[in-house]
């Protein structure tokens, strides 16, 4: 109503199964969930999100903070829009929790997050290149890769088998 009393007469949106009837949970379940998985966890956990979700890069950094993790970004788009994000004041975390991508290889702690791109399967995302060995970080045994979306109508296939090749080397 406020946009409308300021001019705006047309709003037209975009939203993934805007066709189901209900309502959508409160983000705020995301970051519980994500507390809930990694509490028990030993190893290293892979968050896949969308790079652009600065919001779901804020709650996987609460997170890992919470839970005395470091983090990694890694992908094209999601390092760009980390540090874009860090310098406009839109994420807020520790500098010290933060791994660099050139020391990711040397970095010994299992209790690594590691915040990627490739929730819907993109073939050149982070997560699709981990899981056909195309990467510098090798998925196996004792890992745990969270999937943080929901599948978009379309890209199951392309999903399904980055899941297939990630459950193959044991993660």
């Amino acid at each position: 109503a406020r946009l409308g009393e300021e001019g705006v007469i047309c709003l037209l949106s975009d939203s993934t199964r805007a066709e189901n009837p209900g309502y959508t949970p409160s983000e705020r379940i995301v970051g519980e969930a994500f507390r809930e998985i990694m509490e028990p966890l030993e190893g290293r956990v892979i968050v896949a999100t969308f790079a652009s979700n600065i919001a779901r890069v804020q709650q996987v950094l609460d997170a890992s903070a919470d839970m005395g993790r470091s983090v990694a970004v890694l992908g094209r788009s999601m390092e760009q829009n980390f540090r874009i994000a860090t310098d406009l004041g839109y994420l807020t975390y520790d500098p010290s929790m933060i791994v660099s991508k050139d020391r990711i290889k040397d970095h010994s702690d299992p209790k690594l997050v590691i915040a990627t791109t490739g929730a819907q399967g993109e073939p050149m995302a982070g997560l699709a290149r981990m899981a056909n060995r195309d990467h510098v970080i090798n998925i196996g045994p004792g890992d745990t890769v969270l999937l943080a979306s929901s599948l978009i109508p379309g890209n199951e296939n392309a999903i399904y088998r980055v899941i297939n090749a990630l459950t193959r080397y044991g993660a």
